[in-house]
């Protein structure tokens, strides 16, 4: 017995707390756990400083037509996920992704360096990320839709592998799932017409679509289901199953041995587990590459009686780009009745559209023990005009018992399309010297325009040159699996460099795990941003006579300007600068600067008070960043002095390039009231 106290503990919490609640876990710890869940299963990461990243699996409402599957286990570790881990081969080196661990399994490591979570991401993923030595690993667990139920009841379990450093790397990968259904940990897979019960492998072609697990059709307690190929999987280069103490033990390789029963050494109970294999790849610098699997619920049409027969295929199929469309068909029949059932026969019945590809069409099973169980695999071809709902059935009869069948549909539709739209402004606006709007947005509404569900779909903003994204903003948006028909809007703020062009270009690529990139192009107009000089007020307005009254010299994009000169002229009856040349001083751009940029930006000054004439002259601007170009240069504090109306005016200004090239601006004035 393996930790029941906590299976039972948790599995009481979530009964009692029901279905909303589960929910609302969603976005909370539940202890050291992050948790994500919806009307049919959870995702439970641990979040401890043990076991980090490592994660379950558990039914919530399970299947919506059945009852006394809720809340039950389908990975072991309701409480505290810790049995099941993922290894990553770098190099030769096994790392066991995630947190350290003081248990059995993989505990001889060599662990990571964490980078970032567990966290929630985009609301229903959850994300972990660790450093392996040169190549950043990424586990990204969410919800998906079960290639049989049709539902998003199965866990997406996907790592993207990333090399960061500037020379090659080799990695591969092993994946372990410590499975269960409910309180079964050793009940057999079924892999086509296998009840898997002892040490097996499936390599390369031999991989099935999917298995599935249960353990009896007359009172299944859950049905599970992992799939390895199909839209938005990776098919593995091998499949284990075995018992789970050897793959604990041995964070790669490990002790296989065909024909030995799910029974680890030294216990009495079952234990039963699955180790999928990705062999090396060569990641250049900057590549990545990403490895999925689906685990989850499976969808069998069950018809209970004295010969349980339950029936499973794929939901729906779309027709295949290059040679025949083709899916599996799965019969399970378990003789549930209280005496030999003799002379069984199975048969399957096709529509027209459908044909056989293997297997024959009828077969005969001869006498089946009380409580035993068979299953009939037969893979079926579809025409290439066939489109929608199609049905078939299987019918099993013996010479002593009532016959059963099952009918099950199956929809051939368009495979999932992705279609974009971008909306964003054609060109930015220039408004007192600056860019508008910045940031701005670009919106990508992304719709499923296709028959298929579309998996993972995720969108990756691009530009060349003269676009960067504006601070704390991600390149890359998830949006998840997409239904037909289904639509979403992902927006990225956006701010332009230095660069002014009439068509500045980026790209919006989209994609998914059932479709081929698209990418789309756009343009977006950069005006050229004036150089400016304005006069500008600090403070009240109006002033008040005997109060203070400050004006500005305000510089706009002064890019490659290396000297400025100013004259200003104001009404000597209304107002004086107070204390002489000591009322003007450098600007906010001017002022922070350090001391030795202090030094070689100089600002030299002249007062002819009586005349109402200040000249000012600025030397070495081009020193200053960026973040500098516009801003006030110099501040000129007056008092105002008599009651009345006037203007401050800027009667000349000259700008000198490093280059030596003179830009002269035109006059402005600037009215000024003063009240007593």
């Amino acid at each position: 017995m393996r930790r029941w106290l906590a299976i039972a503990l948790v599995a009481v919490i979530f009964m009692s707390c029901g279905l909303e609640t589960a929910r609302a876990m969603a976005e909370n710890n539940l202890g050291s756990n992050i948790i994500i869940a919806n009307d049919y299963i959870s995702i439970i990461v641990n979040a401890g400083e043990e076991n980090t990243g490592r994660f379950s699996v558990n039914t919530t409402g399970g299947d919506p037509d059945r009852i006394g599957d809720e809340n039950k286990p389908l990975v072991y570790g309701m409480a505290d996920p810790w049995t099941s881990y993922t290894t990553i081969q770098v190099d030769g080196v096994n790392y066991v992704f995630g947190g350290p661990t003081q248990t059995s399994a993989g505990r001889q490591g060599p662990f990571g360096e964490l980078i970032s979570g567990p966290e929630v991401i985009q609301g229903n993923a959850i994300s972990t990320v660790y450093r392996l030595g040169a190549i950043r690993a990424e586990q990204i667990l969410s919800f998906t839709r079960s290639s049989t139920t049709g539902l998003q009841d199965s866990a997406r379990i996907a790592y993207t592998l990333t090399n960061d450093d500037s020379v090659p790397h080799r990695v591969a990968m092993r994946l372990m799932l410590d499975t269960m259904l409910g309180a079964n940990d050793g009940a057999p897979f079924r892999v086509e017409q296998q009840a898997v019960t002892s040490d097996t492998l499936f390599v390369g072609g031999a991989i099935p679509e999917f298995w599935q697990a249960f353990d009896s059709l007359a009172d299944p307690q859950v049905m599970s289901q992992g799939t390895l190929r199909g839209p938005g999987v990776t098919p593995p280069n091998r499949v284990y199953f075995t018992n789970w103490g050897v793959l604990a033990e041995s964070v790669r390789d490990f002790d296989f041995a065909p024909g030995r029963i799910f029974l680890r050494k030294g216990e009495f109970e079952l234990d039963s587990a699955i180790a999928m294999f990705w062999d090396p790849v060569t990641l250049g610098p900057g590549e990545s590459v990403t490895w999925v699997t689906y685990y989850g619920l499976g969808g069998i049409t069950i018809a209970p009686g004295k010969l349980s027969l339950g029936v499973t295929s794929p939901a729906v199929i779309s027709h295949a780009a290059d040679g025949p469309t083709r899916f599996p068909v799965v019969a399970y029949l378990e003789n549930s009745g209280e005496g030999e059932a003799r002379d069984v026969r199975i048969a399957i019945e096709l529509p027209s559209g459908l044909s056989l590809v293997s297997g024959q069409q009828s077969a005969s099973l001869g006498n089946l023990d009380v409580g035993e169980s068979v299953q009939l695999a037969w893979q079926v071809e579809v025409a290439e005009h066939l489109r929608g709902e199609v049905s078939y059935e299987v019918r099993v009869e013996a010479a002593n018992s009532e016959p059963n069948r099952v009918r099950r549909q199956v929809r051939i539709a368009k495979p999932a399309e992705l279609q974009v739209k971008i909306s964003a402004p054609p060109r930015l606006l220039i408004e007192d010297g600056s860019l508008q709007p910045v940031p701005f947005a670009v919106r990508a509404t992304i719709t499923n325009v296709g028959e298929m569900n579309a998996p993972w779909v995720y969108a990756q903003w691009q530009a060349p040159l003269g676009l960067q994204l504006a601070p704390g903003e991600g390149r890359t948006k998830l949006c998840g699996d997409l239904a037909p028909q289904e639509s979403v809007v992902v927006q990225w703020f956006l701010t332009p460099t230095d660069v002014a062009s009439d068509s500045l270009p980026y790209s919006v690529r989209v994609e998914s795990g059932a479709t081929e990139p698209l990418i789309v192009n756009e343009f977006i107009s950069i005006p050229q941003l004036p150089q400016m000089i304005r006069l500008i007020t600090e403070g009240t307005s109006p002033a008040v006579v005997g109060e203070p009254l400050k004006m500005a010299i305000r510089g706009y994009n002064l890019k490659n300007i290396e000297e400025a000169e100013f004259v200003l002229k104001y009404p000597v009856d209304l107002m004086r600068i107070a204390g002489g040349r000591l009322g003007v001083e450098r600007g906010e751009v001017l002022a922070p600067l350090s001391a030795v940029a202090q030094e070689t930006i100089t600002m030299d000054v002249e007062l002819q008070q009586s005349h109402g004439i200040v000249q000012v002259r600025l030397r070495g601007l081009s020193q200053l960043g960026p973040s500098r170009l516009t801003g006030n240069l110099c501040s000129i504090r007056f008092i105002a002095g008599a009651e009345g109306i006037g203007a401050v005016q800027l009667l000349a200004t000259r700008l000198t390039t490093t280059t030596g090239q003179v830009i002269e601006l035109g006059p402005m004035e600037l009215p000024v009231t003063i009240n007593r």
